[in-house]
């Protein structure tokens, strides 16, 4: 074959590639609609308020991991034991200390030492001293050598009463009633056993009648990571719910039950971002053992995250997900167009290939071949702009579609007015945001990794 058949094969195959995954992205943002309107009739507030008083609502603990370089411990732990929930417990793992956190803490809650009085389910690194509040009887501390957030997650699991457990990171804000929209899919649906909350970027938050309200998008980084968010974790995580394999993080806004993160062997202890790995375990792990189990991801804004603003953190942190998602699907590659694990297997998996992990490289390529195509003439200016139609202008118009959506769904969500703004950031996102991230995923693929062996 002639360089120009190649290359013009190569094009062809990198185009009809990105039609479909935008496509099928398409697909998901329109099951998303359906999602919506029935999680709409069941959401109003008056159902949220009775639901305070009912006993049927599970108990559940709380556990974050408090980690050096990070500060507000005290006020991150007053946020939590606010919330608006009758039975819950607050678990906070001091990491080596956190600075000052672990000090800040025994005076703003007058903090005393107990002793352990739990089963140890899951191995972690040693944990120093056990601290209760006089003050606030549901706070319990863990003051515990510095390791891995996934250790300290377990060390949390290991010391929690209840069998129902949402993680918190120490940079998230809680909405009051978050624990309260959590829960309300496991009464509705006893197939249900772990739900995910939609997680919404927003560096600047304020407090409005006892509600957390965003403030203003600043910034263009954080302007297209809220687009990045409405797009990939609400709008398509809706639309796998229609399909039942939703992938969620327990180690974001997701209530869990416990005795599946034991039956996994816990987090992985020497990962700080163990969301992922443990995600695609819970899968197969449920499947094996003959657990026919729903994962939903409601719509309802949960939580509110402070995200990076500088490129290159962005960057390192895309970098860091693709490494370890690459990780946990050449370690479980049975999962992978495997119909024994349903639409999971079948669907959502494959996706992760194809979607997160080789779309941008693919991507590079394209760009690459069209600059060589149009250079040496092998390619005419006709296919160059059907080609960016395909890759570019089909994801502008996912991503405006998706904001259109949210400002119609969400009306409290844009309050600050940034309906305007943010279809803006969705032009920007696709033409140099996407770009620059490609870059970084595509080097992940480069990047050394540990063989690791991860349970389950």
């Amino acid at each position: 074959m002639t360089f120009a058949a190649i290359l013009t094969a190569l094009m062809m195959t990198i185009m009809i590639f990105f039609l479909v995954i935008n496509s099928f992205q398409a697909i998901l943002l329109m099951c998303s609609v359906p999602e919506l309107w029935s999680h709409w009739q069941l959401a109003d507030d008056e159902y949220f308020h009775a639901l305070v008083g009912s006993e049927a609502l599970p108990p559940i603990s709380v556990v974050s991991v408090l980690q050096a370089g990070r500060a507000g411990a005290v006020e991150f732990a007053h946020m939590l034991l606010d919330l608006n929930y009758p039975r819950f417990e607050v678990i906070l793992v001091v990491d080596g200390g956190a600075g000052e956190a672990l000090s800040l803490l025994e005076r703003a809650f007058e903090l005393y030492e107990v002793p352990p009085a739990f089963t140890v389910n899951v191995k972690t690194r040693p944990v120093g001293k056990y601290f209760r509040s006089r003050t606030h009887p549901r706070l319990l501390c863990l003051d515990k050598e510095s390791s891995p957030l996934g250790d300290g997650l377990n060390a949390a699991l290991n010391a929690a009463r209840y069998p129902h457990a949402v993680s918190a990171a120490q940079s998230v804000a809680f909405e009051p009633d978050a624990l309260l929209r959590l829960s309300r899919p496991l009464l509705l649906d006893r197939s249900v056993v772990c739900v995910g909350g939609v997680l919404r970027p927003s560096n600047f938050t304020r407090v409005e009648g006892g509600r957390l309200v965003p403030s203003r998008v600043v910034g263009w980084t954080v302007g297209c990571q809220t687009i990045e968010y409405l797009r990939n974790f609400m709008f398509q995580r809706l639309g796998w719910n229609r399909i039942a394999s939703n992938i969620v993080y327990p180690s974001g806004t997701v209530l869990f039950r416990r005795e599946d993160i034991f039956g996994l062997g816990g987090f992985d202890p020497d990962n700080d971002t163990p969301g992922i790995d443990i995600a695609v375990r819970l899968h197969k792990y449920l499947t094996d053992i003959g657990v026919n189990a729903r994962m939903p991801v409601i719509p309802d804004p949960v939580a509110w995250s402070v995200v990076p603003t500088a490129m290159a953190t962005i960057g390192r942190a895309r970098q860091h997900c693709i490494r370890v998602l690459m990780s946990i699907l050449t370690i479980k590659p049975g999962l992978v167009f495997n119909p024994e694990y349903g639409a999971v297997g079948v669907g959502a998996m494959p996706y992760l290939w194809l979607g997160i992990i080789a779309a941008p490289l693919l991507e590079l390529l394209g760009y690459a071949g069209l600059l060589i195509g149009l250079g040496s003439g092998v390619l005419d200016a006709s296919f160059a702009w059907a080609y960016l139609a395909s890759v570019l202008g089909y994801g502008i118009l996912l991503s405006v579609w998706t904001v259109v959506f949210q400002a119609v769904s969400f009306k409290r969500a844009d309050q600050t007015g940034d309906t305007g703004r943010l279809l803006a950031f969705a032009v920007i996102e696709a033409l140099g945001y996407r770009q620059m991230l490609a870059l970084y995923r595509t080097a992940a693929y480069f990047a050394e990794r540990q063989p690791k062996n991860i349970n389950g």
